[in-house]
């Protein structure tokens, strides 16, 4: 596979990393019953090639999330314009579907390392019990305690949080995949501490790592300008893109129709 086939596998299965899963022959049901409503670890993925009746698909997926009280939810396959050309079966089945633009794939595009700042303390966490009690990060989020908790200690997983005046108040981390590249999952910052360069300077320890480390073809996809101008500062640019969008089991809507 070339690169963009390996980072659009990537980019399906990243899941595995902290979800729980059940395989299916057309693909791959993640979730985690501890926080329901989080849409990266509750989806379906679909393998097209393997896929002769989508009719049976849709009813299967939606038959066993529905025995675990978590929306029936499939999100887009790399394939273009998949669900456009299959709306009539996705519809007439319950789903409801949104289609947004490209994601714009972004790839370190050299090994020169990037000067740092020096404004934080920057740490790998790779102790359990600092996700446990909440010490990794000045916020309290939910979501990132379970998944950090699920994949602190997997072989390479990385989290880094970085430290001002002592407190954790931005953190990064990635994960190097089977395909050949490393996923760059999650940056955030403290609200209380935006604007003061703490995720250009994550940004940019994080791929040195990955340089010095020698892991292969780090890559993100930036959710808005400012994060695609933190993720440039870094080395990073757009390769190509990837389709995005998810598809929701909408009963109620469907009859309505």
């Amino acid at each position: 596979m070339n690169i963009k086939e390996n980072i659009a596998k990537a980019e399906q299965e990243f899941p595995r990393l902290f979800a729980n899963f059940e395989e299916r022959i057309y693909g791959v049901l993640f979730y985690n019953t501890n926080i329901k409503d989080h849409h990266d670890s509750n989806h379906a993925i679909l393998y097209t090639d393997k896929i002769n009746d989508l009719q049976k698909v849709l009813t299967d997926i939606r038959d066993f999330y529905k025995s675990i009280d978590i929306t029936p939810t499939i999100y887009h396959p790399s394939i273009e314009n998949y669900f456009i050309e299959n709306v009539h079966i996705l519809k007439t089945n319950g789903y409801k579907f949104m289609t947004a633009l490209d994601s714009r794939i972004m790839v370190v595009q050299n090994s020169d390392v990037k000067p740092l700042s020096d404004i934080l303390d920057i740490r790998q966490i790779t102790d359990i019990k600092m996700i446990e009690d909440g010490s990794f990060f000045i916020e309290k989020d939910i979501y990132l305690e379970e998944i950090y908790r699920k994949c602190i200690n997997k072989e390479n997983s990385y989290l880094f949080v970085g430290y001002y005046e002592n407190k954790p108040v931005s953190l990064l981390s990635f994960h190097v995949t089977k395909y050949d590249c490393t996923r760059f999952d999650e940056m955030k910052t403290a609200k209380d501490y935006m604007g003061k360069g703490f995720a250009r300077e994550m940004n940019k320890y994080a791929v040195n790592f990955c340089i010095e480390k020698n892991l292969p073809v780090p890559y993100q996809w930036p959710a808005h300008g400012t994060s695609e101008r933190i993720t440039s500062e870094a080395g990073f640019k757009v390769l190509f893109s990837l389709p995005f969008g998810y598809a929701v089991y909408a009963i109620e809507e469907h009859y309505k129709n």
